[in-house]
Order: structure tokens, then sequence, then C-alpha cells
């Protein structure tokens, strides 16, 4: 079985080493809510910068902050994760891998 018209969307967590105020590093993870791309759409995204494609095809999460109160997506809160310039990384990278359909093992 095969679906020729999959959802506009998907879902995939995002896991980030954060580097803490006493210099050991923690793990922060949300899930992320990603519009899809075609095929020739997402070559072209290789060369872009990580910004532009975390700004382009991140449309929502699901995510809490350390006190596990609910993030609201919003255009100020996204413009807040932007300036993360590890979090802007590593959802970026996870957009490009999951978006190409290969599931990653263990």
């Amino acid at each position: 079985m095969f679906n020729l018209t999959p959802s506009e969307t998907f879902k995939e967590t995002v896991k980030i080493q954060v580097k803490t105020e006493s210099g050991s590093w923690r793990e922060e993870s949300f899930t992320a809510i990603f519009q899809r791309s075609d095929e020739e759409r997402r070559q072209e995204l290789h060369n872009k910068p990580f910004a532009e494609v975390v700004d382009e095809f991140l449309v929502g999460w699901e995510m809490k902050d350390l006190q596990r109160m609910p993030v609201e997506f919003t255009p100020d809160n996204k413009a807040a994760f932007m300036r993360l310039p590890a979090a802007v990384r590593e959802t970026a990278i996870t957009y490009l891998r999951t978006n190409a359909g290969a599931k990653e093992k263990n």
C-alpha cells in the first residue's frame, strides 16, 4: 500500500543539546510540525541557510518550557526560537532528513 497524496504537514521530534550555566550539557526536545516539500524544492534547500529552511517549513510545534507549561506557536515565539543557533540548526537538519522519507535506525 502507498499513499500518493500525503498530508500537507508531518510531525517529528527535534533534539537539541543546550549548554547550561554550569557548563554541562542538557538535551531538550520538542515536536516540530513541518510543511512538506517536493523533491525539487528539497534539493534546493540543501544550499540554503538553516534559518531560511526553518522559517519556511516550521509551521507549528508541540513544546513545553522548563516549567512544563505549553509554549504557543506565535510569531513572537518563533522569532525568539530563530535567535537560538543550535535550535535552528538541529531543526533544519531534522527537517531535511525526515522530509526525504528516510527513517534512521537507533
